[in-house]
């Protein structure tokens, strides 16, 4: 019986090593940008009233870093959904995005 119980105690507590270590991160993986193609209605609301603040004909880089830094600071991932989002609202996507270029990633930064 005593021997028993030791087995069952040292599964338990490979299992559970086993489970801490899968749940480590992995060095070796590169941190990714996760994008969206469509945005909710909320999320919509919001860029939109982000915008609502700037006048599209007069966008300067700093407004530009400005409405991004707001978008993501409102944890609103970027990709096709957010430049949908902007156009829609009657800005230049293309303009904001020279403007005020995405951060590069950190094994971008690197190979520089």
């Amino acid at each position: 019986m005593k021997k028993q119980i030791i087995i069952i105690a040292l599964i338990g507590f490979i299992s559970m090593s086993f489970i801490s270590l899968m749940a480590q991160e992995q060095p070796d993986k590169k941190p990714t940008q996760e994008q969206v193609d469509t945005l909710t209605v909320k999320q919509i609301k919001t860029v939109n009233k982000i915008l609502s603040a700037y006048n599209s004909e007069l966008l300067s880089a700093d407004d530009a870093k400005a409405i991004m830094d707001a978008i993501r600071d409102a944890k609103i991932l970027g990709g096709k959904g957010v430049e949908d989002a902007i156009t829609g609202a009657g800005f230049d996507y293309e303009k904001i995005k020279k403007l005020a270029p995405p951060p590069a990633r950190p094994d971008e930064k690197q190979k520089k």
